[in-house]
């Protein structure tokens, strides 16, 4: 039995935690900081963590935190310098980033460290202990095998009355061992190779390649990387976990896989619980980033196509659609060319990727060809965007006529939508929801939103002079989102809601986190079938989510769903006979209780009943339930039929909320345009001034008066409109 303070207990402990000890850290007589070497022999691994002691020895006259960190930087260090959203990122005094990125071997992570804010940033530290020996761990990360030095520095974040000294530092000197190259087998449902999402943990959940150590094609900010059928992962022997999925419409796979020096490979068999293309239905997301939000400034602005469509294909999205927008815009630019394009995924910056040392070889797949990606913009950062930020789509020019640098642009949305509109293109509203909140849930509700931020805004006025084609959503905050979508579809105005991710700023998760389905005769590609996807968001079959939930046929009165509006010549009821699948958990758990607690975004999960496995399914009449029909989510295509009357000219959708919403149809009673609420168009009428009274003194002094005269013509033309209506 050993006491507190017992000697001998303690120099024998001490006998044994040495041989395990990286560096000893302590202060001097004076208060400076020491570090002496251990005696663990100093042996790392390539590609994988080592875990070491470090001994700190405490004094009783002074208190405060040790700063126990390497001289070598990561990719995780540039990015805490360099994220920002300017046009033009720093040159970071060199031109070639290769010998500074190359020098980026090591990483080392305390084990519960205390985090402290110093200068602005988090500092991992060792508080100053109050006995006088303490052990950490500090777990140790080699990119490279063969022999490495490294540095370490020690300092202490003392009190204010404190001495301040000159940071300890110390050479270490590694052998790191080799690791393995491990082939990846990726086959998807019907056998064809393809692409994937891995998320590869060790026991200890640590996260392979750690993300403190990516450089693109794998994103620092993400769990998980892409990797090809016949691609490679470099692993340390070991036992590890890995995830595979491949976007919303496939069933997440976990295995155990075991490498060794004699055969290792990871085999992965992707499984769909739904495929809709079986059906016609091709999914896209049009507001994907290259630049700016999480993605790194450094060692480039932020990533290339040859990225992007590595993570499309890796979430089986169809189409992508890469928005430039005011971070790096003028590096971003070189990448619009007009065209739908189908790239190789391969290594963007292969000069960057020698220097670190990677070893990937991308190799293509046979599903490679189903993602397309295109270039075009959002007004985000521009002088206009404070009025709501546009999503510009299928461009043949990028720069607002007369327009050198994004100062140029107008101070207002309309006239951008304007030009827009000549090129035969598409724009509308990003993040819609973004300044629209109210207290209310209800929808529709007539609360009149603050509009201080940067979504339908201007929409509201834009509309009535036939110019916003569509608004984007499934990002933020569903009500948010539709209650002015229903408001102005009630007015008579049509225009598409759009599922959208806005990667990685509204999410960094993953890109098509937020989706359209269109229904198309085939499977688009290059500008044909890009053009017919685009089109397609405008017609009733397309519908917008979080992929987990789909309208797969729609019959209505017993004839399949036209494009067409549907005439009736006096009052009469509709009957929505559907084929619909929807898919949730079979069970509750810790994470679909926190994807529930989220509020911001589409999910399946917040649409559950209780804890039941059933979502309801709604007919949408002129924006409030006309009928409901719970359905069970376990993967199953159901036939449902919804039926409402209809009294006058109307619109009418399907929804799963916040799941699944789809594009309206409408419905002529006696050939009258559609004025189902007088308080709809009311509240349109309010949000205007609402509008004017935040925007207007961002607008440039000479376009003031344009962009009153068109704000007048809103107002009227929502005052005619409620004249119009014969129902409050």
């Amino acid at each position: 039995m050993t006491q507190r303070n017992d000697e001998v207990a303690v120099g024998k402990a001490e006998e044994i935690l040495r041989q395990y000890t990286l560096a000893q850290l302590s202060l001097g007589p004076d208060g400076a900081p020491q570090i002496t070497a251990g005696d663990a022999p100093r042996q790392l691994v390539e590609q994988g963590w080592r875990m070491f002691l470090v001994r700190v020895e405490g004094t009783t006259s002074q208190r405060g935190s040790l700063v126990f960190t390497s001289g070598t930087r990561t990719i995780g260090d540039l990015e805490t310098v360099s994220k920002g959203a300017a046009q033009r990122t720093a040159l970071a005094d060199v031109l070639y980033k290769g010998p500074m990125i190359e020098k980026m071997w090591f990483a080392m992570d305390l084990y519960e460290p205390t985090l402290v804010l110093s200068g602005g940033v988090e500092v991992q530290t060792i508080p100053l202990p109050e006995i006088s020996i303490e052990y950490h761990v500090a777990q140790l990360f080699s990119r490279d095998h063969g022999k490495r030095t490294t540095s370490f520095s020690l300092n202490v974040l003392a009190t204010s009355n404190s001495r301040t000294f000159h940071p300890a530092r110390r050479q270490f000197d590694f052998d790191c061992l080799p690791s393995h190259e491990v082939p990846l087998h990726i086959i998807d449902t019907d056998g064809r190779s393809c692409f994937a999402s891995l998320i590869i943990k060790d026991k200890l959940n640590r996260l392979y390649p750690p993300k403190a150590m990516r450089l693109a094609p794998d994103l620092f900010f993400q769990e998980q990387i892409y990797r090809a059928d016949g691609e490679t992962v470099r692993l340390p022997e070991g036992e590890y976990t890995v995830q595979s999925q491949r976007g919303p419409e496939y069933l997440r796979g976990v295995q155990t896989v075991s490498i060794h020096r004699d055969s290792s490979v990871i085999d992965v068999k992707l499984e769909r619980w739904i495929d809709p293309s079986k059906w016609g239905f091709y999914s896209g997301d049009t507001h994907i980033h290259a630049a700016g939000c999480s993605h790194y400034e450094r060692p480039t602005e932020g990533v290339g196509p040859e990225t992007l469509i590595r993570h499309m294909r890796g979430e089986a999205l169809t189409i992508g659609d890469a928005l430039n927008w005011g971070p790096s815009w003028y590096y971003q630019k070189q990448f619009f060319s007009g065209n739908a394009e189908s790239p190789a995924a391969m290594l963007e910056h292969p000069e960057l990727q020698t220097a670190y040392g990677v070893t990937l070889q991308p190799q293509t797949t046979r599903e490679d060809t189903e993602s397309i990606i295109r270039y075009d913009v959002e007004v985000s950062q521009f002088p206009s965007s404070h009025a709501g930020h546009l999503v510009l789509l299928q461009l043949k020019e990028q720069d607002y006529p007369g327009a050198q640098l994004i100062e140029d642009w107008p101070s207002w949305n309309l006239p951008v939508l304007k030009w827009v509109r000549t090129q035969g293109a598409y724009g509308g509203y990003a993040h819609c929801g973004l300044g629209m909140e109210v207290e209310s849930t209800e929808l529709p509700n007539y609360q009149i939103p603050p509009m201080d931020s940067i979504g339908t805004q201007e929409a509201i006025v834009d509309v009535t002079h036939g110019y916003v084609d569509f608004l984007s959503g499934c990002d933020s905050l569903p009500v948010a989102e539709l209650n002015a979508w229903y408001h102005m579809l009630n007015c008579g105005f049509r225009m598409a809601m759009l599922g959208e991710t806005d990667f990685p700023c509204m999410s960094d998760g993953r890109v098509g986190a937020g989706r359209s389905y269109v229904k198309l005769p085939a499977r688009p590609n290059g500008n044909p079938g890009y053009a017919s996807w685009i089109q397609g968001l405008f017609k009733p079959h397309q519908y917008c989510g979080d992929g987990r939930s789909h309208i797969l046929e729609c019959r209505v009165n017993g004839q399949p769903l036209s494009d067409s509006d549907m005439l009736l010549a006096s009052s009469g009821s509709i009957s929505i006979e559907v084929l619909v699948a929807a898919r949730l958990e079979s069970e509750i758990t810790p994470e679909t209780k926190a994807r529930r607690a989220n509020e911001s975004g589409y999910d399946i999960e917040k649409a559950r009943i209780a804890d039941t496995r059933e979502v309801p399914l709604e007919l949408v009449v002129n924006g409030s339930p006309a009928a409901t029909v719970n359905i069970v989510a376990d993967g199953v295509p159901r036939v449902v039929t919804l039926k409402a009357d209809i009294s006058r000219s109307s619109w009418w959708a399907l929804r799963i909320l916040p799941s699944l919403h789809t594009h309206p149809s409408f419905v002529q009673v006696n050939h009258k345009p559609i004025r189902a609420s007088r308080k709809s168009a009311e509240w349109c009428r309010a949000c205007v001034d609402k509008v004017w009274e935040v925007k207007s003194p961002f607008m440039r002094e000479s376009e003031r008066p344009e962009a009153a005269a068109a704000f007048e013509h809103a107002r009227t033309a929502y005052e005619k409109i409620a004249s119009e209506c014969e129902v409050a």
